[in-house]
């Protein structure tokens, strides 16, 4: 499409509270409080919005439609959207916010503008099988998930009544294992570096469970052993010390990690570390990261065992090929 035609009148939008809403939730870490907000804005808000035409569609309808002119009941096609694929295989409707956030129009076959009703319709079409909108994705590019769309907001940010709930040892247990492998390990290491990669390499298991254990005590035992930990340092190149830990199997629950991989680069001092996270019942174990800034990070369904290092480090090749060091 010629991005000329989006001069006409029917693409002056003005979403600039949207676009304050979409800037807040970002800054907020995706907090659900800031995504009710977005959510809210986002369902009073029209659209520029790629879409294709089925054959049938005579050049008169489409005119109409894309001069936002009414149609004749014999006239009225079904809107096929120009669906997006991200790097993890996941698919979107793409929804401008403004004209001048289309960087590019040449990709696009048509373009019309559409009400934040027939947006979410087309996102929870399960004949497409869309996992959402993507609201500009030639600029900030933010994701708004199905499942954003169908929340019932009263009762998730409904304010809890004061009450004390005693914990289970298992949950205690569970708490405790996922505390120590998405924040004290990875924090350690990007505080400590290279005397956290040190300890790990001459003290290996012994050092490891020293951090497993950390939230218990005297009173509370803790349910691991030094057997069950795994920890092996590889040195790859001059750039590249991997150190890959195979954690306990028991005491195991979805979101938990099977597997940890501490990669350090001794000449640059950064850190990197990766996870095989355990998926939900009947779904993939994943790939993830905590980055340098504590951001938890699903990058890839998990590679099959045996290659998980390998899947790793070429992730690390690519960042560096693109950015000329690790992702922070």
């Amino acid at each position: 499409m010629d991005k000329k035609l989006l001069d006409r009148a029917v693409y002056n939008i003005d979403n600039r509270v949207l676009e304050k809403t979409i800037a807040d939730y970002a800054a907020s870490n995706k907090d659900i409080k800031n995504l009710e907000g977005l959510i809210r804005t986002f369902e009073k808000s029209d659209f520029i919005v790629p879409v294709t035409f089925p054959k049938q569609a005579g050049m008169k309808t489409v005119l109409k439609i894309i001069n936002g002119l009414p149609l004749e009941k014999n006239e009225r096609v079904p809107l096929i959207p120009l669906i997006m694929t991200d790097d993890k295989g996941m698919k979107f409707a793409p929804a401008f916010t403004s004209r001048e956030k289309i960087r590019d129009a040449s990709g696009f076959p048509f373009m019309v503008r559409a009400n934040a009703k027939q947006v979410i319709s087309t996102a929870l079409n399960e004949k497409l099988g869309l996992n959402g909108v993507l609201v500009n994705p030639q600029g900030e590019g933010i994701r708004i998930m199905n499942q954003a769309f169908t929340v019932d907001f009263a009762k998730v940010t409904a304010a809890p009544k004061p009450q004390i709930k005693k914990v289970s040892r298992e949950e205690f247990i569970l708490l405790s294992r996922n505390m120590t492998e998405k924040n004290l390990i990875p924090k350690t290491l990007f505080e400590q570096k290279a005397e956290f990669v040190s300890q790990l390499e001459e003290r290996r298991e012994e050092f490891l469970l020293e951090l497993y254990n950390k939230p218990y005590g005297e009173k509370n035992p803790s349910p691991y052993t030094l057997d069950e930990f795994s920890v092996m340092p590889l040195n790859i190149d001059d750039e590249t010390t991997a150190i890959c830990m195979e954690l306990p199997p028991k005491k195991m629950a979805p979101g938990l990690a099977l597997s940890a991989y501490v990669i350090w680069n001794p000449k640059a001092e950064k850190a990197g570390y990766y996870m095989i996270e355990k998926g939900q019942q009947g779904e993939s174990n994943v790939l993830c990261s905590i980055t340098a800034g504590m951001k938890h990070e699903e990058l890839m369904t998990a590679p099959p065992v045996g290659s998980e290092l390998s899947a790793v480090l070429d992730l690390i090749r690519e960042e560096r090929e693109e950015k000329g060091e690790y992702p922070e």
